[in-house]
């Protein structure tokens, strides 16, 4: 009896992993079954995630975020830091992932509010002068991505292809 009672659990407890496993599979269908390329609408906001320091650099990035949605504020976007918006037609993930005195690497990512695959993945990069801090590589390479932003979004993103196998 007892024996009989641990394959009934076990049984259950493969058809709901086959059911699971069924639905995450047709979820990513129809995720994967995304449109063509996609813009903006007129007064869409962008919320900016702060932004994440992945090379361990010894910096004040306390204020990155609001720095960086300034800038995409000056690209002619309507943009603030991850929670201080009402609502978020499109969320902007950064990485600072490459590093020197005087230059900095980010990588980010642009994903629509009811998508899960990210549009728009690509690297900006930023340099200071001579005189000029690290900071200042970090906030020219802001410039470039909000730029990057900008021109992405001329052309219509497209649903970034290696997200989906």
């Amino acid at each position: 009896m007892q024996r009989n009672a641990s394959f009934n659990v076990f049984f259950l407890m493969l058809a709901t992993a086959g059911l699971s496993t069924a639905q995450i599979e047709q979820k990513l269908t129809v995720t994967t079954a995304l449109g063509g390329p996609r813009s903006l609408n007129p007064g869409a906001t962008i919320c900016v995630n702060p932004p994440l320091d992945m090379v361990g650099t010894e910096t004040e990035l306390s204020k990155a975020g609001e720095e960086l949605a300034k800038r995409i504020r000056a690209a002619g976007f309507a943009a603030g830091v991850l929670g201080t918006l009402g609502n978020c037609d499109v969320v902007l993930f950064t990485e600072i992932t490459g590093s020197s005195r005087k230059s900095a690497e980010l990588d980010f990512r642009m994903v629509f509010s009811d998508e899960q695959i990210p549009r728009l993945c690509a690297s900006a990069r930023g340099k200071s002068g001579k005189s000029a801090s690290w900071r200042a590589a970090v906030l020219a390479a802001f410039a470039d991505e909000a730029r990057q932003i900008q021109n992405a979004q001329l052309k219509g993103m497209a649903v970034y292809a290696g997200a989906v196998q």
